[in-house]
């Protein structure tokens, strides 16, 4: 057997880079868009093979990533020669902590998932990226495999196709093909998908005999603990075997911390540890029982993670049972707030800090997603929702429900006041007079519902009802609501065909996602989505305002809460099923005071 090594090198040969000894300079002057897989093509397409060989096309940065040279990638292929392929792949976490590279992809680009879904079922593979669960050792990009070409053949047609449908503009898989990163690395589509080719080949030829690199043979691997690695393999295998929520959530959270460690983060503050520690010590949490007629929906893409910063502490020493059932993480409750406490919220209620309320010690915007930082004036209290998000993610891998209040706004299960706020007769206020009869965290107490939600209203313009889109251009700029939607339907959130169903949805419920009580699964995914759809807008648009219109970006994700909530709710439940689950949205008050002021 005749071993191949070549390596892909970004410009002509004859541009002075010859690449790393031992290895054979492969020229990729076509890259473009498309970047190495450009290379690999050209290759099958004019060069003739050896059914008895084996051949790599290795990337320029090849060695440096795993240590290897050509010569001894060589004696390692020469040491397995009944194999047909055989994987160096360095990025040991990115493969083992990830069901698939397809979900890894989807933090760079947003969409990658069902891009690829709508690709591998043109071909007729009936694949969900978002539920494929290969063999960790088989997440391996194309530039890590050597193989004979009973591999490569299957490849290259999977690349064929892939160039096709990119290529003609009547295919209708071009525009996602093409679609390109809104923000950070140039990346496009088509690249991404592409580069990922291999690990479909190794996961669906179950005929093919595959070798992979150990990565203690590769120096400049990421190693991993063994017992790290069947921590993560046992619950990737719980998830495979019955589809768990709550399995494939500790995965993912346990993935996100090694990759947090093997990144070097900051150390974790001392009340985290101690917070960490109190859990330990805690019983396994008790599951809650599922309404009778709720069917749980499928778990989407969780894109927009954030991997920087250092989560705080927990929740406080338990002082109830919904503090024990925060400390356990089957419920966590996070309340926005961008001014000191108006008043004393229960003990298992987590504050996350906006603005200039910050400060040591607490959860903070600043440590729990600080990019987002500078964005607070045009996002507003949403902010908090994508901090928490990174915290459960984080720190509570057996969360079932998120609760989400505001400092002065919640959703109760009962009505409490029966007074409704002036100018906004959707809250009823509740002031420090209902404290003193009634405690907060009665009134914050979810039972064992999936969701509590304010009630539903709707938008009249002119004297007739209205969709979100007529009712926002009177009251707002329609501009930013189009650009909004035109973000979701770039990055997969809804389809093209739900835009129109977005702007004409008449039914809101206020606050979107922000307030209430939801199922983890749901809430997680879709702030994550709402995420990424306003981290393109604020990347791509100055968009700057004035007086209360300054939160553009806020009141878009508030109608696109709305608009994923009730999607969700419909489909669980049906029409009108999902009522059951209203509560009342309530404000906070001091003495007599009825009026509501909108937040600025």
């Amino acid at each position: 057997m005749n071993i191949h090594l070549f390596q892909i090198l970004p410009a002509a040969v004859d541009a002075g880079d010859t690449g790393d000894a031992g290895f054979t300079p492969l020229a990729n002057p076509d890259a473009g868009a498309w970047g190495d897989i450009a290379a690999l093509r050209r290759f099958f397409q004019e060069q003739a093979i050896d059914d008895l060989d084996c051949y790599a096309f290795v990337p320029r940065d090849f060695t440096a990533q795993t240590g290897l040279d050509a010569a001894r990638v060589r004696e390692l292929i020469q040491a397995q020669p009944e194999a047909d392929a055989w994987t160096f792949f360095p990025r040991t976490l990115d493969a083992a902590g990830h069901l698939n590279l397809f979900l890894q992809g989807e933090r760079l680009l947003p969409g990658l998932c069902k891009a690829a879904g709508a690709y591998l079922e043109s071909l007729g593979l009936t694949l969900d990226p978002d539920h494929f669960v290969p063999a960790w050792q088989n997440n391996v990009f194309n530039g890590f495999v050597a193989a004979k070409p009973i591999f490569w053949r299957t490849w290259f047609d999977l690349a064929e196709r892939l160039f096709q449908a990119a290529d003609d503009e009547g295919d209708a898989l071009h525009e996602r093909l093409n679609r390109r990163a809104p923000v950070g690395e140039p990346v496009v589509t088509k690249a991404m998908l592409g580069e990922r080719l291999a690990s479909v080949v190794l996961a669906l030829d179950q005929q093919l005999q595959v070798w992979h690199c150990p990565p203690a043979e590769m120096p400049r691997a990421q190693q991993i603990s063994e017992e790290d690695l069947a921590a993560l393999d046992t619950l990737r295998a719980a998830y495979v075997a019955n589809g768990e929520p709550t399995a494939r959530q500790r995965f993912e959270a346990l993935g996100v911390r090694l990759l947090r460690e093997q990144r070097k983060a900051p150390a974790r503050p001392p009340s985290a540890v101690a917070a960490e520690r109190v859990r330990a010590t805690l019983p396994p949490p008790v599951a809650v029982a599922p309404d009778p007629v709720s069917a749980p929906s499928a778990l989407g893409a969780l894109g927009g993670l954030n991997l920087s910063a250092t989560p705080a502490a927990g929740a406080a020493q338990a002082g109830s049972a919904a503090a024990v059932e925060a400390q356990r993480g089957e419920l966590v409750f996070g309340c926005m707030t961008h001014v000191p406490l108006p008043v004393k919220f229960p003990d298992h209620v987590l504050p996350i800090y906006l603005g200039e309320s910050q400060h040591e010690g607490a959860l903070n915007l600043r440590d729990l997603a600080p990019e987002w930082l500078p964005y607070h004036p045009i996002v507003g209290g949403m902010l908090g929702n994508f901090a928490l998000r990174n915290l459960i993610l984080r720190e509570y891998p057996n969360v079932r429900r998120v609760g989400v209040c505001m400092y002065r706004k919640f959703v109760s299960r009962e009505r409490i006041s029966g007074v409704p706020a002036e100018d906004n007769w959707m809250m009823d206020v509740v002031s420090d007079k209902e404290f003193a009869q009634q405690s907060l965290e009665q009134m914050l107490e979810p039972g064992s519902q999936e969701f509590i939600v304010g009630r539903t209203c709707g938008f009249n313009v002119g004297g007739a009802g209205a969709g979100y889109l007529r009712h926002y251009a009177l009251a707002h700029h329609a501009e930013d609501l189009l650009r909004y939607a035109a973000a979701a339907t770039e990055l997969g959130v809804f389809d093209k065909s739900e835009a129109e169903a977005f702007f004409n949805e008449k039914i809101f419920f206020m606050g979107g996602v922000e307030l209430g009580v939801f199922p983890a699964e749901f809430w997680l995914r879709a702030i994550g989505q709402i995420e990424a759809v306003t981290w393109y807008c604020v990347q791509r648009y100055e968009t700057r305002r004035d007086g209360y219109q300054t939160r553009a970006w806020a009141f878009c994700a508030e109608r696109l809460g709305s608009f994923l909530l009730l999607r969700e709710l419909r489909a669980r439940y049906g029409e009108p099923a999902y009522e059951r689950f209203f509560g009342q949205l309530n404000l906070i008050t001091a003495g007599d005071n009825k009026q509501y002021v909108p937040s600025h």
